[in-house]
């Protein structure tokens, strides 16, 4: 697990590297299809629209880390990880125990509720995108200064399995840079 300064460090890599990637982009590379939706017949994300998801997964990465933080069982935690009204796996939070079926409704209901939240966001601007993901990254700072170093390295319950909470404050850099290539990626490709 990253220590505090190194969690701070890659924070702050990753935010300069968001930013910069988003911003060099032209109005016409914003706006066009990067990426197929995980969510059948939904439009292409294009790189707002990606934008606008690190936004919210941050957002859902906090209230993980804030309800560790509370105190809440690990069975009110995972429960609240998975999408309202999907029915729930025989086994939560191991991703390896789903059976295809439970695994396929996973994901689509996560593709689902990524898309309505990419819908939401459609018409935002990027100075309206740039100024969110600032602040959620800030957000994330803040939070990891209220966790001591016993809780950054304790072990919390994921839908996918358990990982320390120093890790998913870490996790975010690594999510953005994945986006970022999707993104380069699709360009490529002509999506």
């Amino acid at each position: 697990m990253p220590t505090r300064a190194e969690i701070l460090d890659t924070l702050a890599a990753s935010q300069t590297q968001v930013m910069a990637f988003f911003q060099g982009l032209s109005p016409e590379d914003l706006e066009r299809p990067a990426t197929a939706s995980e969510v059948p017949g939904a439009a292409p994300w294009r790189a707002k629209d990606h934008f606008a998801h690190l936004v919210k997964n941050e957002r859902n990465i906090q209230q993980l880390l804030r309800r560790a933080l509370a105190g809440e069982t690990r069975d009110v935690q995972l429960r609240l990880q998975y999408p309202e009204g999907m029915e729930m796996p025989g086994i939560l939070g191991d991703l390896s125990a789903l059976t295809p079926e439970e695994e396929e409704r996973l994901g689509m209901a996560v593709a689902s509720v990524n898309q309505t939240d990419v819908n939401a966001h459609h018409d935002d601007s990027l100075q309206m995108r740039a100024s969110d993901y600032l602040a959620v990254r800030q957000d994330t700072v803040d939070l990891l200064h209220q966790f001591t170093d016993d809780q950054l390295a304790a072990p919390m319950p994921t839908v996918v399995g358990d990982a320390a909470a120093g890790d998913l404050f870490a996790g975010r850099a690594g999510h953005a840079a994945e986006h970022i290539t999707w993104i380069e990626e699709g360009f490529r490709q002509g999506v």
